[in-house]
C-alpha cells in the first residue's frame, strides 16, 4: 500500500508540473510542429488506408503538408501519437498530453525497478530529481522524443533486468520487444544496447545472454536495427553525415572531434544543467559505488553513463544540442546521486536523516523552480491558419517562415476533409533542409521567376513573416514581389512570444489579385538533398 501511495503522489506531481505546458499555446521548437504532423500523418493513413501504394501516399502527403521529419525519424512515437489524437482530437494540447503520457509510464517502471534494489526513498526521489530539474524541463514538456526515449529505455532495463533474474523466454521476449521499440522511438537510443550487454557481462551474468531463450529476443531486437538500417540508406544520408561526418563541426560551432573541449562538454553541460547540488550528490555516490558496490545493478549505473558518454560525444558535439541530449543520462546520475541514501541505511540515524533532508531539499527546490519556469511559446500561426482555411477561393497557398510547421498543423487540424494545399517557400523558391548548413539550391533569381512560379502553381494566398528569420534572399525577392500591384495585404497577425528572437514579428497574409488557374494540374517539389523530386495534382488532393 505504501508503494502505491508514493507511486501516486510521484504521477500526481509530475502532472503537476507539466500542467502548465499543456495548454501553453503553439510549438516554440521547430522539430515540435514535425513531430506532431507525423502523428496526424499516421491518424490519416489508418483512416484513408491506402494500402496498395502507401509509399505514394506518403509522398503525395508531404507534398500537401510539408511539415513531416519521417524522413529522420523513426516512427513509433508517431504512431502512438495518432491514437492520442484519434481519441482527444488534432491539437497542440493532445500532441503534449502524449509526452505526458510516455512520462507516467516511464516513471512507473523506473519506480518498479529502482526500488526492490535501492528501497522506496531512492527510488521516488531519484524520479523526481530526473523529471524537475530545471535545466531540462522545457524539453521534457515539450513534444520531442527525449522523453518517450528515456521512458522506453527504462521500460526495457525493467525487462532486461526481469529476464536476467528468471531468464524466461517469455521475458526474454518482452525484453526484445521493448528493446526494439525503444530503438524505433529515436535512433540515439542505441546506446542502451552495449550498456545492457556489459551490465550482464560484469555482474556475472553473461552465460545468460546465450541462453536458447535469448534467441527470439536477438532475432526481434536485429530487425529493429535493420528497419533503422533501412530508413538511414533510403532517407538519412544527410543526418548521418551531419552526425559523424564533420559538418557540424564545420557549420555549427562543434568543437573538433579529438579536442578537449569536446571531451568535457558534456561534464560541463551536466553542472549547468542539473546544478551545483546535484553535481555534488553525483560525485559523492559514485565514490561511495566505487568504494562499496552491493548490487549486480550498480554495474547497470556505470554502462548506462559510459556508453552514453561516448556516444553524446562522438556523435551530438554541438553545444547548443548539449543540454537535450543530458536527458538520457539524467535517470542514472539521479540515480547515483540518490544512492548514498540506500547505502547510509546502516549508518547512524542522523547521517540518514542529514542525508535525506539534502536530497529532500533539492527536489523541493526543483519542484518550485518549475511551478515558477514559464513555458516557452510563439503563437499566432493558428489565427493566420485560421483565418486562411476560412477564406473563399484561396487556391493554394505558399507559406514563407521560420515557422512553418505551426501553420501547416494548424491548417490540417482546421480542414478536416484535406482540401487546402500548402507549399513552402523553403522549398519552391529554394531547397533547403532543415539547416542552411546543409547546402541550399536556389530556384529563383529575380521577382520575375518569383512571379512565374506563383503563377505556374496557382497560388492564390502568401502568408509570409514580417522579418526574414531564416536568412535566405529568396525569401527577400518573394518579400518585395509581394510588395507589387498585383498583390493586396488582406490580414497581419501579430506574433506573441516569450523568446527574444521572435519578438516584433508578424504574419501578412497576401492575396495574388491576378490568380492563374494551375493548367498542368501537376506541382513539382524538388529535394535535391534526397536526389528525387515530388510531383502533386492538387485538384486530385483538394477533391480528396
Amino acid at each position: 500500500m505504501a508503494d502505491v501511495l508514493i507511486v501516486f503522489v510521484i504521477v500526481l506531481t509530475i502532472g503537476v508540473v507539466f500542467w502548465p505546458a499543456l495548454d501553453a499555446g503553439e510549438f516554440w521548437w521547430t522539430d515540435e510542429s514535425r513531430h506532431a504532423m507525423d502523428g496526424v500523418f499516421f491518424l490519416d493513413l489508418a483512416r484513408d488506408m491506402p494500402w496498395q501504394a502507401p509509399y505514394q501516399y506518403a509522398l503525395q502527403y508531404f507534398a500537401q503538408y510539408p511539415a513531416l521529419a519521417l524522413n529522420w525519424y523513426p516512427p513509433l512515437f508517431a504512431m502512438v501519437e495518432a491514437l492520442f489524437f484519434a481519441a482527444f482530437g488534432i491539437s497542440e494540447f493532445t500532441a503534449r498530453l502524449s509526452i505526458l503520457g510516455f512520462a507516467l509510464i516511464g516513471a512507473v517502471a523506473w519506480y518498479a525497478w529502482t526500488r526492490p534494489v535501492w528501497g522506496r526513498w531512492v527510488a521516488a526521489l531519484s524520479l523526481l530529481l530526473f523529471f524537475l530539474t530545471p535545466g531540462v524541463l522545457h524539453w521534457t514538456r515539450s513534444v520531442m522524443l527525449e522523453v518517450p526515449a528515456v521512458a522506453m529505455i527504462v521500460l526495457s532495463v525493467l525487462a532486461f533486468d526481469r529476464y536476467l533474474q528468471r531468464p524466461l523466454l517469455t521475458k526474454a521476449v518482452y525484453a526484445g520487444v521493448l528493446l526494439a521499440c525503444t530503438l524505433l522511438i529515436k535512433q540515439s537510443t542505441v546506446f542502451i544496447l552495449p550498456a545492457l550487454l556489459a551490465y550482464a557481462i560484469l555482474s556475472g551474468r553473461a552465460a545468460l545472454l546465450w541462453r536458447r531463450e535469448a534467441a527470439l529476443a536477438y532475432v526481434i531486437v536485429g530487425l529493429a536495427v535493420a528497419v533503422l538500417a533501412v530508413h538511414a540508406l533510403k532517407f538519412g544520408a544527410m543526418g548521418l553525415g551531419a552526425t559523424v561526418g564533420g559538418l557540424h563541426e564545420a557549420g555549427h560551432g562543434a568543437p573538433q572531434m579529438f579536442s578537449l573541449a569536446r571531451w568535457t562538454l558534456y561534464f560541463r553541460t551536466l553542472w549547468e544543467v542539473g546544478g551545483p547540488l546535484l553535481s555534488v550528490l553525483t560525485v559523492i555516490g559514485a565514490i561511495q559505488l566505487i568504494l562499496a558496490r552491493t548490487n549486480p545493478q550498480d554495474w547497470l549505473i556505470v554502462s548506462w553513463l559510459v556508453t552514453w558518454y561516448l556516444m553524446a560525444t562522438l556523435l551530438f558535439g554541438v553545444p547548443g544540442n548539449a543540454e537535450r541530449y543530458t536527458m538520457y543520462a539524467l535517470p542514472a546520475i539521479s540515480l547515483l546521486a540518490c544512492r548514498p541514501l540506500y547505502a547510509l541505511t546502516i549508518e547512524s540515524k542522523a547521517i540518514r536523516i542529514a542525508a535525506f533532508g539534502l536530497v529532500a531539499a533539492l527536489v523541493v527546490w526543483n519542484i518550485w523552480k518549475s511551478l515558477g519556469e514559464e513555458h516557452r511559446y510563439v503563437a499566432g500561426y493558428a489565427q493566420a491558419a485560421e483565418y486562411v482555411v476560412g477564406q473563399e477561393n484561396p487556391g493554394l497557398i505558399l507559406f514563407a517562415g521560420k515557422h512553418d510547421g505551426n501553420f501547416i498543423f494548424n491548417v490540417r487540424a482546421l480542414d478536416p476533409d484535406k482540401r487546402h494545399i500548402v507549399l513552402r517557400a523553403d522549398k519552391m523558391l529554394v531547397s533547403m533542409s532543415v539547416h542552411k548548413y546543409f547546402g541550399t539550391v536556389s530556384h529563383v533569381k529575380s521577382e520575375e521567376d518569383v512571379l512565374g512560379l506563383i503563377d505556374r502553381y496557382g497560388i492564390g494566398l502568401v502568408v509570409i513573416e514580417s522579418r526574414d528569420i531564416v536568412g535566405l534572399p529568396e525569401f527577400g525577392l518573394l518579400s518585395r514581389t509581394l510588395a507589387g500591384p498585383s498583390f493586396r495585404l488582406q490580414h497581419e497577425f501579430p506574433v506573441r512570444t516569450n523568446l527574444p528572437e521572435f519578438s516584433n514579428l508578424s504574419l501578412k497574409v497576401y492575396r495574388y489579385l491576378d490568380m492563374k488557374a494551375n493548367a498542368a494540374n501537376e506541382v513539382v517539389i524538388p529535394l535535391p538533398h534526397m536526389g528525387m523530386e515530388i510531383k502533386l495534382q492538387p485538384r486530385s488532393r483538394q477533391a480528396h
